[in-house]
């Protein structure tokens, strides 16, 4: 199983997409295609039927193998060369168990979009209340292997994505602990939820436990694991670098770390590892899997992360990049001759009020951690519930690319710190909330912050701040994703909605 922490995996997309616009989102939601042939109804929704195109064919294919789980055959038959071998086959194969794990199968509900040799289509999960986007696209030559397929989070057909009506703030909060109170009911949410305007809060409650086996509830100030969200922790750390002057964006960075792979050093730039155009994938191999239970340091990463190679030349391509944090997580130690994890304790915690985040080390004694809770995969014979927890199926110790601890208090004011240019001057703080996109010319504020992390082993968590409404809506779940950013993204179209002159 891959690691929850390094939540910055695109287990939900094999496409590369581009950033949200003006908005900070490192995001790994953890679901993805889709459907079923014929017309069959399951739960009420008609399956339509996929056209007789090669793209149409393919895709059918595809959602036959992630059902019946003979993943490997159709990945090897199906996929061309240029996509078979941007990850390794360890790597499609989690990906595609992954999705069946939490999604069971998937029914295409309509086709949005339908060519000879790309599609996309609207799909369910069939096993939980989730409406994905899924598009695929095949090589015009027969025998039309799959050039590349993704997922996005979509609107139901009834628009059940869209926000339910509410006239006023006090309807929506209304709305936010009636429903959540039924989702906890349902079994169908766990963790921590507060909504704020303009950084204090109007509602802060928790739901579910922090240990099933023991019966020890969630508290608003239970802190659960953030997955991805620690890359922005990183990225504030990277521009006080470079505020200061000590670093700069277009070094090569075998400048700050000499002893690298042959051509690392000299061709990916700080630039390239903050954009994700790197070159530089995942580290989760056999050797990281091996040492899950040791890995606590920034080096013990690296020496994982140099065992692989470049996907593609830097600068050429865009691909999401775990890996590539690390080695900003390694420069920063180089640079300020401290451990990754002391500078962002002193520099972006300390200073943000953030007296509950850290990346704790799960083997020693640390209060008030929520265990992470997952689709029960065991075959023993004392499988007795549907979920099981996360003790072993992910790393001890969080690391700069993701899989950090905080609480929905702690995410509120960091995101509080960001809008006051607390932890980095008004030019470096608008770059780490264009992710870095806009470093040429960070004069203009974005416009929110849209951020997230997660993977489906029980960590899935969510910061929707609307800058102009002055709301922040942090969600932190212990259940698999995307229940945190499903509520997230739905509470703030609310309160959006509801305030809108």
């Amino acid at each position: 199983m891959e690691d929850p922490i390094s939540s910055g995996r695109p287990i939900l997309t094999r496409q590369r997409r581009e950033p949200m616009r003006k908005a900070l989102r490192f995001c790994v939601l953890a679901a993805m295609l889709a459907a079923s042939l014929g017309h069959a109804v399951i739960e009420d929704i008609e399956a339509a039927a996929l056209p007789d195109t090669p793209a149409g064919r393919q895709l059918g294919d595809l959602l036959k193998a992630m059902e019946s789980g003979d993943y490997e055959n159709y990945i090897t038959s199906s996929f061309n060369d240029e996509f078979l071998n941007a990850f390794p086959m360890e790597e499609h194969l989690r990906f595609f168990e992954d999705v069946r794990a939490m999604h069971g199968g998937f029914i295409v509900h309509s086709i949005e979009e339908s060519e000879d040799f790309r599609m996309a289509v609207l799909a369910k999960s069939k096993k939980r209340e989730a409406w994905r986007r899924i598009d695929m696209e095949v090589e015009p030559e027969p025998p039309h292997k799959v050039a590349s397929f993704g997922i996005d989070m979509a609107r139901s057909p009834d628009q059940a994505m869209e926000a339910p009506e509410a006239n006023t703030e006090t309807e929506v909060l209304d709305y936010a602990k009636r429903t959540l109170a039924d989702m906890t009911e349902e079994g169908k949410f766990s963790g921590a939820v507060l909504i704020a305007k303009d950084g204090l809060p109007l509602f802060r409650r928790a739901y579910g436990e922090a240990s099933k086996e023991f019966g020890v509830p969630n508290r608003p100030d239970t802190k659960f694991n953030i997955g991805s969200i620690n890359k922005s922790f990183t990225s504030v750390a990277i521009a006080q670098l470079l505020e200061k002057g000590m670093i700069a964006l277009d070094d090569r960075i075998g400048k700050h770390l000499p002893d690298l792979p042959d051509g690392w050093g000299e061709k990916i730039t700080i630039r390239h590892l903050l954009t994700m155009r790197s070159g530089l994938g995942h580290y989760w191999n056999e050797k990281w899997r091996s040492k899950l239970t040791q890995i606590k340091t920034v080096d013990d990463l690296m020496e994982i992360v140099v065992d692989g190679g470049l996907e593609f030349e830097p600068g050429t391509n865009k691909r999401y990049s775990n890996s590539g944090y690390v080695v900003l997580g390694a420069i920063i130690e180089e640079v300020t001759g401290q451990s990754y994890y002391d500078y962002v304790r002193e520099n972006v915690y300390a200073p943000a009020g953030m007296e509950n985040t850290d990346s704790y080390e799960l083997d020693q004694i640390v209060p008030n951690v929520a265990r992470g809770y997952t689709a029960n995969r065991s075959q023993t014979p004392y499988r007795g519930e549907d979920l099981q927890n996360n003790l072993f199926l992910h790393s001890v110790k969080g690391s700069p690319a993701g899989g950090g601890y905080s609480t929905v208090d702690d995410m509120n004011r960091y995101v509080e710190a960001l809008k006051a240019d607390v932890l980095a001057g008004e030019k470096y703080t608008n770059m780490v909330l264009g992710m870095f996109e806009n470093a040429d010319d960070p004069t203009e504020r974005p416009e929110g912050i849209g951020i997230a992390g997660g993977a489906n082993v029980g960590i899935n968590a969510t910061v929707e701040a609307d800058f102009k409404s002055g709301y922040t809506v942090v969600v932190l779940s212990n259940y698999d994703p995307p229940v945190a950013e499903e509520i997230g993204i739905r509470l703030m179209k609310m309160l959006l909605k509801a305030t809108a002159e």
